[in-house]
């Protein structure tokens, strides 16, 4: 059952650089500085939520429920949801 947001498959993809379904820490905390402001000026973000590298693996951390380092779109879809307010 399908129970994530548009929003987070879509800002899931946006930070998956390489496309091959999983993110990692560096993805996120890249794909954040890089793409960051342009996913909140769109709206696909919220504007808080484009932080420093600290914030950006803290949000890698809270996602990594089963600590093997990467984020599959469920994990991550499960804490930004919740946390943008997003379901």
């Amino acid at each position: 059952m399908n129970t994530m947001s548009d929003k987070a498959r879509k800002l899931f993809e946006a930070l998956d650089l390489d496309e091959n379904g999983t993110l990692t820490r560096v993805e996120v905390i890249s794909a954040l500085r890089s793409k960051g402001p342009s996913l909140a000026a769109s709206g696909d973000l919220p504007l808080w939520a484009v932080g420093d590298e600290d914030a950006s693996s803290a949000l890698f951390d809270a996602a990594d429920q089963n600590g093997d380092a990467v984020l599959t779109l469920e994990e991550f879809a499960a804490v930004v949801d919740r946390r943008f307010g997003w379901k």
